[in-house]
């Protein structure tokens, strides 16, 4: 077997490129169960604001804006609440 700089480089890229996948895979930031949970999470704040934001529209067509200003500023609030709480997780 004869050893040329040709094959060395190719060895020593191989090895290169197995070394930092491992390393990667190893100590990933996230699992794909973290991700699938982190996806899970930011639909259901998206649900919960749109259903916040149809309460608001529906309140100020039937009672008018005065009367709907409080609850939709709560609204706001809890949504605002609920994209910290899902930073931190």
């Amino acid at each position: 077997m004869q050893f040329n700089l040709k094959t060395s480089f190719i060895a020593l890229l191989a090895t290169t490129l197995m070394g930092t996948y491992f390393v990667n895979v190893s100590h990933a930031d996230e699992t794909v169960k973290e991700k699938a949970a982190e996806a899970g999470n930011d639909t259901t704040r998206a649900v919960r604001k749109g259903a916040r934001n149809v309460k608001d529209k529906t309140c100020e067509m039937v009672n008018g804006k005065m009367k709907c200003a409080a609850k939709k500023a709560k609204h706001k609030m809890q949504n605002a609440g609920d994209k910290v709480k899902d930073a931190v997780d």
